[in-house]
């Protein structure tokens, strides 16, 4: 169509912009679903990393339990062999052995002698008292040797040396008087050619009493010489119990 000038006029039939407005909207939706397809692949890659860690998190925790397992059954089959074996020790022992406990001894030298039969002897004083030293509890170790009486000390160092007598009513005496009962023990060395007092207990009972039974029982640390012996003196022998369990006497070393 032409104006008055003779210039070409187009006419607007509102066809262009309709193709304008189709292609912008098909744009708009292409793009939309893209976004959707974005969208659900990242929630897909979310959950496979989240499955990932699942599936490790679970390896790991069998892994650990299975190890721990393994290490309790291995610790039970060790501690078993170990409590097992000094027994298989014991019972495989050669000389060499007994040597070697035998050694273990002359490091800590012991003794403990016990009331014998008899507290008495024709070569002894009437209150020196008679020991038991191989029967029943009694026994001398690491060097220790018993004469006359007297428990010999192997060596020089510190001891323990401890005492208990019993004692018990046999009709002594029969007045509303008071019974003393002592217990000494006495050392003898040739540093010393005198008896020194190392340890003493004293306790009293009335002798209105018709039954009655005591105990006495003292201990303590001493620095002795090699040789030094070792004897016991009683107030009241005659009263003394004739049972190892309640009248013994003995000294051990101390470690250094």
């Amino acid at each position: 169509m032409f104006d008055a000038s003779g210039r070409l006029i187009r006419e607007w039939d509102g066809s262009g912009m309709e193709d304008d407005w189709c292609c912008g909207t098909g744009q708009t939706g292409l793009h939309r679903h893209n976004s959707v397809l974005q969208l659900l692949h990242q929630r897909e890659t979310r959950l496979q990393r989240v499955a990932r860690f699942l599936a490790f998190a679970c390896v790991l925790l069998v892994s650990v339990a299975l190890a721990l397992l393994v290490s309790f059954v291995l610790g039970a089959r060790g501690q078993r062999a170990a409590d097992s074996q000094p027994a298989k020790q014991h019972d495989n022992l050669s000389p060499g052995d007994t040597g070697q406990q035998k050694g273990e001894e002359v490091k800590n030298p012991k003794a403990m002698l016990t009331a014998p039969t008899e507290l008495f002897s024709n070569y002894l004083p009437a209150d020196h008292l008679k020991w038991e030293i191989k029967g029943g509890n009694a026994f001398c170790q690491g060097g220790f040797s018993y004469a006359n009486g007297s428990l010999v000390v192997p060596r020089d160092g510190i001891y323990r040396v401890f005492l208990q007598i019993t004692y018990e009513s046999k009709g002594i005496c029969s007045d509303d008087s008071w019974l003393k009962l002592i217990n000494t023990v006495y050392s003898f060395s040739d540093g010393y050619q005198d008896k020194t007092k190392l340890l003493s207990s004293v306790d009293t009972v009335s002798c209105s009493l018709k039954q009655w039974s005591k105990s006495l029982y003292t201990s303590g640390l001493f620095e002795l010489e090699a040789d030094t012996s070792l004897s016991v003196m009683s107030s009241h022998p005659d009263l003394i119990v004739r049972k190892e369990e309640q009248v013994f006497f003995g000294a051990e070393l101390l470690p250094p």
